[in-house]
């Protein structure tokens, strides 16, 4: 089976997971979540340079700082504050898309903003070689 296949076949396989448990979560997938519910406070509290202080390596090198600030203002601004926040699903692999070794997670969170606007925040962390586990990616759909 091919590295990019076996990883997709990973990820399908965590999709379908019934929700998170955090019981039944690895430690390094706790981090993960630890991690990444750090991250989105100061995304909530509207202070885009810390979040982006906290990111990985690779999101600073695919985001200028500005470009960061002006599009999580401009993303969030439809929803307003957040009301509530639930980790739903992860995806947890050892390899990424191009095959290369390098832990990888996808946490889609349950998001409840003002005015009963509901979404889904994409939230995907790398975990660097500090043994840190750092955000990649950040989506609202």
């Amino acid at each position: 089976m091919s590295a990019r296949r076996s990883f997709g076949l990973a990820l399908a396989l965590a999709w379908f997971a019934a929700g998170l448990a955090t019981a039944a979560m690895a430690p390094e997938e706790m981090q993960a979540v630890n991690a990444a519910e750090r991250w989105l406070v100061p995304v909530d509290a509207g202070r885009s340079a810390d979040a982006y202080a906290m990111a990985s390596a690779s999101f600073k090198a695919s985001v200028g700082r500005e470009q960061w600030r002006d599009g999580m203002r401009e993303m969030r601004k439809p929803y307003g504050r957040v009301v509530q926040r639930k980790a739903e699903k992860l995806a947890y692999t050892v390899q990424n898309p191009k095959g290369e070794p390098g832990e990888k997670v996808v946490i889609l969170f349950d998001t409840r903003f003002a005015a009963n606007k509901v979404a889904t925040e994409e939230v995907s962390l790398v975990r660097e070689d500090d043994g840190l586990w750092r955000v990649a990616g950040y989506y609202i759909r």
